[in-house]
């Protein structure tokens, strides 16, 4: 009978809605309409179009802009066409047994440029390996993409299937639902959940009835969502507080959080995202460990949520280029610091008790408040050194340049010359690193000193090539003719010089290598399993590119390239240098690099 009276009511209030739902905000929720733009982004299609543009007007031929930009489509379109072709062949070389194993026992992958290679061959298949059904296969991708924390790749795979008769069709609506709360297009998930027959009655969280119940909110027709939210009442055996105090918020009843419990792995964790910035409340961690790719943004842009949470998601966000480095300034610039704080940075840094996000700010506005470019410089290379302690330094690189430009190379702080100019390398201003490089050779004489200078020649070097040039062959030319001079040959450096000696052999084995290892009995590092070396060995051998990169991964699961034993790593490099013909093995080194303080 209830079932039945529901569906009298759902029936009566959706012929009352029109079609397309008009989002009405509760609250001037102004907070909303502030987007960051991701600037980077714009600026490379900028760029090509100008290269187009540039080119085409340099062109004397008959072919008009139209006709130009056609082919260059065209070209691209066979390229990428070419690429997935070569993803897809590539898994007709694997089966079903072998891809459950190394995928389902892949957990972290520390390395970007290993996982991003990954999600890319996962979400360019088309082809379904031995063993799979159709239905089976696209469930393990969109799984294993979510997993890998890719929700954007799994929602754009559902999207492609013609899930109707499909055994997934009820998990893939609650996750096309779900994805459009978390990126906030409401209108879109309450038409979509329109065109939803399920009524999802008898579920546990009655999750269909509660998104009726908020679109009706939306469209501030509260009698209506007051009856359902009854029946709703009535179903459940386990009430959700969390949800009838998100409610009583959007219908401005009074109501105090107390003794309402908010569940860390809640299914309707995204639901409640929306109807937090809908009521303009705070977000808290949970909604950021969940899906810090599409709630980074709103926890940036929510006044009332926690300082720290904002600042964390902001470094998360900026990482990911989601926000430019001014509107990470601008945050660091609402942190409230006293007179006495910036005038104490040894007695801030004291209380700061592994506040990292607080720290960076703190550091940005110490070095903004300082008059004498000697301290100004001083501010800054304290803020470098906190943030590599904390892997921050990009950010603080590229956050700080605007007051390294204030600053002129002068006797007086020649010692920072290497460091400055590698500030400038992570920021691609590559004219300020070369000027800067210039004047630091004349003036560094000490071991520790020339180490960093050629270090940041390297990384200079590395960063700064041309597209017709060859990182390795830059490599090798650098490593060969820096010696042991680009690291200090002493006990602390001992793994950096491993690292260095073993690189050197890879990209040439013939000449003698000039960085000489110290003698060792015992290696603290462990080693995988036989088992997994064998596989990367086979599959390369065979020419197996799935089954090396699975394997790869799986070998390194959960560490990062300073925890790797040499021997490992060595096994690692040489066989990509057989994945898709090297294409990585280049962006590989400068992580191992990178990681191993090198450059």
């Amino acid at each position: 009978m209830r079932i039945a009276l529901y569906i009298l009511i759902l029936f009566f209030i959706k012929s009352t809605f029109a079609n397309e739902i008009t989002i009405i905000e509760l609250h001037n929720k102004s907070i909303d309409q502030v987007l960051i733009e991701n600037f980077e982004n714009e600026n490379n299609q900028q760029s090509k179009q100008e290269i187009i543009s540039e080119d085409i007007q340099n062109d004397n031929d008959s072919i008009n802009l139209e006709e130009k930009l056609k082919i260059i489509e065209e070209i691209d379109e066979t390229l990428s066409t070419n690429k997935v072709e070569e993803l897809n062949n590539i898994w007709q070389e694997i089966n079903k047994e072998e891809i459950l194993y190394l995928l389902n026992n892949i957990n972290k992958i520390n390395s970007s440029v290993l996982k991003n290679e990954i999600i890319s061959t996962l979400a360019s298949t088309k082809i379904i390996p031995n063993g799979f059904s159709e239905e089976e296969f696209n469930r393990f991708l969109i799984n294993s993409l979510l997993k890998l924390g890719d929700r954007k790749k799994a929602y754009e795979i559902i999207q492609s299937i013609d899930s109707s008769d499909n055994i997934n069709d009820s998990y893939y609506k609650q996750f096309t639902l779900n994805y459009l709360l978390s990126t906030y297009n409401l209108s879109e998930a309450c038409n979509y959940r329109e065109s939803i027959k399920d009524l999802d009655l008898n579920s546990e969280t009655n999750f269909f009835l509660k998104i009726d119940i908020f679109c009706l909110i939306l469209e501030e027709k509260f009698d209506q969502a007051n009856l359902l939210n009854a029946l709703l009442i009535e179903a459940e055996t386990i009430q959700d507080d969390y949800f009838q105090f998100l409610l009583s918020k959007l219908i401005d009843f009074e109501n105090e959080l107390e003794n309402v419990t908010f569940s860390d792995n809640s299914r309707n964790i995204f639901l409640y995202s929306a109807m937090h910035r809908i009521a303009n409340l705070p977000l808290n961690k949970n909604f950021f460990n969940i899906d810090p790719i599409n709630l980074s943004m709103p926890i940036i842009l929510s006044f009332a949520t926690d300082i720290n949470l904002r600042l964390k998601a902001a470094h998360f966000a900026f990482l990911e280029n989601l926000i430019n480095i001014d509107s990470l300034s601008a945050l660091y610039q609402t942190v409230d610091f006293t007179y006495d704080q910036l005038n104490n940075p040894s007695e801030v840094l004291n209380t700061l008790n592994g506040n990292i996000e607080i720290g960076m700010a703190y550091f940005y506005q110490l070095i903004n408040v300082q008059l004498l470019p000697i301290t100004r410089l001083e501010a800054i290379i304290q803020f470098w050194e906190f943030a590599e302690e904390n892997n921050l330094e990009s950010i603080a690189y590229q956050i700080s340049k605007k007051s390294l430009n204030t600053i002129e190379p002068s006797s007086e702080i020649s010692m920072y010359g290497p460091s400055i100019a590698k500030a400038y390398i992570m920021s691609k201003d590559y004219e300020n690193a070369n000027k800067w490089l210039l004047f630091a050779e004349s003036a560094v004489d000490d071991k520790l000193s020339i180490s960093k200078l050629n270090s940041s020649k390297l990384l200079l070097n590395l960063y700064a090539i041309n597209e017709e040039e060859n990182l390795t062959d830059i490599l090798y030319e650098n490593l060969k003719y820096m010696s042991t001079n680009l690291v200090d040959n002493n006990e602390e450096n001992s793994n950096k010089i491993e690292v260095l000696n073993l690189i050197f052999s890879i990209l040439n084995n013939e000449n003698e290598n000039p960085f000489k290892m110290q003698k060792k009995i015992q290696e603290s590092k462990e080693m995988p399993a036989l088992y997994l070396l064998e596989s990367i060995r086979n599959a390369s051998k065979k020419n197996n590119q799935i089954k090396l990169l699975f394997n790869i991964i799986l070998s390194i699961d959960g560490k990062k390239w300073t925890d790797i034993h040499p021997e490992h790593l060595r096994i690692i490099l040489l066989n990509l240098q057989n994945y898709k013909e090297g294409t990585i093995i280049n962006n590989i080194l400068l992580e191992v690099l990178e990681e191993n303080k090198i450059i």
